[in-house]
């Protein structure tokens, strides 16, 4: 993977990390057999988006006040971990002198089509290790982060079958955004990888 050189930031990018054929497959298989909900978000707003969560048991969490429940994962989404794990650089763990454990758990987005996104946030609930893996598929979607000042530290449309990995401080130090897209009429399913640890 390619090491994008951002100060404070340690990410790695591979934009052609599953061939278009086997992106696909996935995409089509997950669309259609993940158990998507559209959830309500705590202040009574509908979320902008549709989602679903698998892990390993005891793997729940809790952002803005609502708590995950991981379903059993399925084949499909086990044989990627694994490839993620595999790809997903040493030093990724190594710099914040981490063991690599590797991922225990996925959320699952489905932006339906540019009127869905996801506002600015981190990932940095407690419970959350610092390496997340990502993977796109389907419709491009302008994926931006953003330094604490609010400029822009990366922009860019991830590509199907991309994947990108955010590591050591960079929940700390940046947010990161799927803003809205109206012009978009194609769905997208985004993957993150995560560890989650209870202390």
């Amino acid at each position: 993977m390619e090491l994008i050189p951002i100060p404070g930031a340690e990410i790695y990018y591979d934009d052609r990390f599953l061939p278009p054929e086997e992106a696909t497959q996935l995409f089509n298989t997950l669309l259609s057999k993940c158990a998507w909900q559209r959830h309500r978000a705590s202040f009574g707003y509908t979320v902008p988006r549709d989602e679903t969560y698998y892990g390993d048991p005891g793997t729940h969490y809790t952002y803005s006040r609502r708590e995950y429940q991981p379903l059993p994962w399925m084949p499909e989404l086990l044989s990627l971990k694994v490839h993620v794990e595999e790809t997903t650089p040493v030093a990724a763990y190594t710099n914040s002198g981490l063991p690599k454990l590797g991922y225990n758990a996925l959320l699952c987005n489905l932006y339906r089509d540019g009127n869905d996104s996801v506002g600015l946030h981190a990932d940095a609930e407690p419970e959350m290790g610092p390496v997340i893996a990502s993977i796109s598929l389907g419709a491009g979607r302008l994926f931006r982060l953003k330094r604490e000042n609010g400029s822009i530290a990366f922009s860019e449309r991830l590509p199907h079958g991309s994947l990108f990995v955010m590591a050591g401080d960079t929940q700390k130090h940046f947010k990161h955004e799927v803003p809205k897209e109206p012009g978009v009429t194609q769905p997208r399913i985004n993957l993150t990888f995560r560890r989650i640890e209870h202390k």
